[in-house]
């Protein structure tokens, strides 16, 4: 998903490049030497920015030389696509970037090459920002951007069902369950066992037209155990009421409450929120996970592993098909890159909710794979090494960048509350 984020950067940085470039050809020529101080000025303050945002410098050369080669200002393209090639291993550009950088030349008259004028130098920069993979069996399954690459885990796939054998769901057959996208969705117990959250249909009357008929919508309810029985089941106020709230999830500690909902406010259809569990069992203001999570789709059942370690199922970050599994870590105030947990576990269907079992190295994913594709089944999968288990929850973690404020239910920026 960052690949989708830099190219929107790219283009707004170039489209503001230019918009500035057409308004200074109104104003005073000024000297050549206060030019020259202005654009290096700003050069630096465009490294700094991207830098303070987490970007490596290889990433910033390339997107601030794409940039102003859009805007066709390609002596600052030249720049930094200079800048690109003197930290590249072997000291050379890679051909699309070369093909730009000849193209620059050619533009400020530094060449007599020849170049092609149709070239569609949008399109091509776009490309550079598309994740490329391989089949499941190929050794190189994902580009070298840092964001999507799978775990690093020698694994044998097993494609065997688990069928009758359900350890994981053995253990909450005493929890109330909804049946949610042709999955029934379990209930999460807190650590105590004495506190289960789990979600439901309801139907409600729009707030407006006198004969509308009720809609569908999920909510999540908090049921809390007394003398053995489940007891004062409440509503969470979490989103508005012609909205869903699905797929509880809640942290080790149960501080913390992730959910999927499609509440305004959302970057797609359904997106991954948390809001904190007071002490007194009410919840504050749900907030979006941001862009680093979610994306223009869905971003559905969310699960806490070990940590601060978040895995959910979405199938609009670009991975092997229908809904992959990804993973990453939120902490109290940063989250940071959802990273594809690679093809031992996804697959060209959609795949969800995974577990790690008791016994050493297995594990299974939800997915419909099999038959006709609809049906739902648990898919075992198996990994090697005590260091497996402490590679999947390894990640290099980034500031959040997203800001902007949502509805009263919501907000993009992610911040526990203290």
């Amino acid at each position: 998903m960052r690949n989708t984020l830099a190219y929107k950067m790219i283009i707004g940085c170039s489209l503001f490049i230019g918009f500035y470039t057409l308004n200074a050809q109104g104003s005073l020529v000024v000297s050549s030497e206060t030019h020259q101080l202005t654009e290096t000025e700003k050069r630096l303050q465009n490294y700094e920015d991207l830098k303070s945002l987490g970007y490596t410098e290889k990433e910033i050369y390339q997107d601030l030389g794409n940039a102003h080669f859009l805007s066709h200002n390609y002596e600052t393209a030249l720049f930094w696509y200079e800048k690109l090639s003197e930290i590249s291993p072997d000291g050379h550009l890679d051909s699309s970037y070369q093909k730009r950088y000849d193209h620059a030349l050619s533009k400020l008259g530094k060449t007599a090459k020849q170049e092609k004028e149709d070239e569609n130098w949008t399109e091509l920069v776009k490309s550079d920002y598309h994740m490329t993979y391989a089949s499941p069996n190929s050794n190189k399954r994902f580009s070298q951007r840092k964001n999507f690459r799978p775990l690093q885990i020698d694994t044998e796939f097993s494609t065997a069902s688990l069928g009758n054998e359900r350890p994981y769901f053995s253990a909450i057959q005493d929890k109330p369950k909804v049946k949610e996208f042709n999955y029934e969705s379990p209930a999460v117990l807190t650590k105590d066992g004495k506190t289960a959250y789990f979600s439901k249909e309801v139907w409600v009357k729009p707030t407006t037209g006198i004969f509308s008929k009720k809609q569908k919508v999920h909510r999540i309810f908090r049921a809390d155990k007394v003398n053995g029985e489940w007891k004062s089941i409440k509503e969470l106020a979490l989103c508005p009421k012609e909205y869903s709230a699905l797929h509880p999830a809640i942290s080790k500690d149960g501080t913390r409450l992730f959910f999927a909902s499609n509440m305004p406010g959302t970057f797609g259809e359904f997106d991954i929120y948390v809001t904190t569990i007071k002490s007194n069992g009410i919840v504050g203001v749900a907030k979006n996970l941001g862009t680093k999570v979610n994306t223009l789709k869905n971003e559905m059942y969310p699960k806490v592993m070990e940590g601060n370690t978040l895995v959910f199922a979405s199938e609009g970050h670009q991975g092997y098909g229908g809904l992959d599994v990804y993973m990453v870590e939120v902490e109290k105030r940063n989250v940071g890159l959802a990273m594809n947990m690679g093809s031992t576990i996804n697959s060209p269907s959609d795949d969800f909710s995974i577990q790690f079992t008791n016994e050493q190295g297995m594990g299974y994913v939800m997915s419909n794979r099999g038959g006709n594709g609809k049906a739902m089944e648990m898919v075992a999968f198996s990994y090697f090494g005590e260091n497996n288990t402490k590679n999947i929850r390894d990640f290099h973690l980034m500031e959040a960048m997203n800001t902007e404020t949502r509805t009263q239910y919501s907000s993009s920026v992610f911040e526990d509350e203290n």
